[in-house]
């Protein structure tokens, strides 16, 4: 009588989905709780990231977003080495390396500034090379983070409870987001001020880099949830990170996955606009007064909800479909923004240009935040079932390499689009009418939906060559294949 009840009630049915989390032990918790503390630093820091280079380490309008941009550059330099580094030293080491190095970086940010100023007697433009220093350490220990711990879900999760996990992992990093905003970036700049508050978010941040680390030291580097997929480390240390690098450049599977990174790269430059053009984007069309945080919260709290919701149902679709609709969908929310504000006055209640902008923004963030709910923990998930069990942290490195390639990108074409189409001023100017179409933040957002669409169309054009609903077992049939012209050869990979 119970079974069938069970059986026949939906709601305890999706509930129970849930379920296949028990098979994860303390490693697979520890690992979330380094993701929410080392997120919430990640997401306070980057969404007050250009604001604070900008009026409190003095960088102008178009240095500002470039040197974020240069940030995630130089992560996207050292993620696949550092990828290698992690399968052949192990999680323990990665993880201590990589918060040293994101935290001194992240102090050096923070005091900089005043460092060179009152403390060496140097001009502001002088004391910025100081913050260019802390950027440039601060990208290396961020560079450890997203291989780390895209391995450590991998690696603590079974068979059975590995799309679920990741689906989790995503799901507790967008409750760190979904803070940073509202309950740490707003409450900051109100106490603190629009100038220091932005000073006393990057300390937080260090803080819970701090805490972060603190777990990293109870993770036990030699469980295996999936024990077959253990690679003893005397096997491990035996190859050289450059040799390891050479190994995974010669794999068909490898090959396909780069191609494959390469054309969501329209879409990811979406992703990046949440934190390098929209933070002057809202205070220029709206005001100074825009509640920055509470608008960056949207998103994640879209996310959490929706993964709450829909974590059973988007296990039973297909994760290739599943990432080509969340693209399209992502790419398709500029489109609210690239229409001109006065389409929105049709709307009762909306009688100014500020008004049409906001309802603008809240409706791109809210259609943008269900495509990536439907894309992102797929994209996670494939990158790591494409993985040979031995260069897992290799391959989960790559996963990150459109976000970060993205970004520098955006840092360098987004300085110069809002230098010239949504420059300090230009409310006023939309006010009075003297903006046309070509010289607004409109034609703005229609250059990067242009941009965003070629991925989804790419992926589906190319579907079938470089994209498939069975990596591991094609990833497998590929290598079994490679094996026998490998082994007739001496040494191929020395030669690198």
């Amino acid at each position: 009588m119970s079974n069938s009840t069970t059986k026949a009630n939906p709601l305890v049915k999706y509930f129970s989905e849930f379920g296949v989390l028990k098979d994860c032990g303390k490693n697979f918790w520890l690992t979330n709780l380094i993701q929410f503390f080392d997120g919430l630093s990640y997401f306070t820091l980057i969404i007050v990231f250009t604001l604070f280079l900008n009026k409190y380490c003095g960088f102008k309008d178009a240095d500002a977003p470039y040197w974020v941009g240069m940030y995630t550059l130089f992560v996207s330099m050292f993620v696949f080495a550092v990828g290698t580094i992690c399968d052949i030293i192990g999680l323990r080491r990665t993880y201590l390396i990589g918060f040293i190095l994101l935290i001194g970086g992240r102090l050096i940010l923070g005091m900089g500034t005043d460092f060179g100023t009152e403390i060496c007697g140097l001009s502001q433009d002088s004391s910025r090379y100081f913050v260019m220093a802390g950027i440039s350490i601060m990208s290396f220990g961020t560079a450890f983070m997203s291989p780390c711990i895209t391995t450590s879900i991998r690696r603590f999760t079974t068979l059975r409870s590995r799309p679920t996990g990741f689906n989790f992992y995503y799901l507790f990093m967008n409750i760190g987001a979904l803070l940073a905003g509202f309950a740490i970036v707003d409450p900051l700049l109100d106490w603190q001020g629009d100038v220091n508050g932005l000073l006393w978010v990057i300390n937080f941040g260090t803080a819970c880099n701090a805490i972060a680390f603190i777990f990293t030291r109870f993770i036990d580097d030699d469980f295996y949830a999936v024990p077959e997929e253990k690679i003893s480390r005397k096997e491990s240390s035996g190859r050289r990170p450059l040799q390891l690098i050479c190994e995974v450049a010669r794999e068909k599977a490898f090959q396909k996955l780069i191609v494959f990174l390469l054309l969501t790269l329209g879409v990811r430059l979406v992703f990046t606009l949440q934190f390098l053009i929209m933070p002057q984007y809202y205070t220029r069309t709206i005001g100074d007064d825009f509640q920055l945080g509470f608008m960056n919260s949207i998103n994640p709290f879209i996310i959490i909800t929706g993964l709450i919701l829909i974590i059973p149902i988007l296990n039973k679709f297909s994760t290739v479909k599943l990432m080509i609709s969340g693209m399209s969908i992502s790419a398709l929310s500029l489109l609210l923004m690239a229409v001109p504000p006065q389409c929105y006055f049709i709307i009762p209640g909306i009688e100014t240009i500020g008004q049409a902008y906001f309802v603008a923004i809240f409706l791109q963030i809210v259609i943008f935040a269900s495509g990536e709910l439907l894309f992102s923990p797929r994209f996670s998930e494939y990158v790591a079932r494409v993985a040979p069990k031995d260069k897992v942290a290799s391959y989960m490195a790559l996963s990150a390499l459109p976000m970060f390639i993205a970004k520098p990108i955006n840092g360098v074409v987004g300085g110069l689009l809002v230098s010239y189409l949504c420059f300090d001023g230009i409310a006023a100017k939309m006010d009075t009418g003297h903006i046309d179409f070509w010289h607004s933040p409109e034609f703005m957002w229609t250059i990067y939906l242009i941009m965003a669409l070629i991925s989804p169309i790419a992926i589906i054009l190319t579907k079938d060559s470089f994209v498939t609903e069975h990596p591991e077992e094609d990833a497998a049939r590929d290598t079994d294949a490679e094996a026998p012209a490998e082994d007739a050869e001496e040494k191929p990979v020395e030669a690198c």
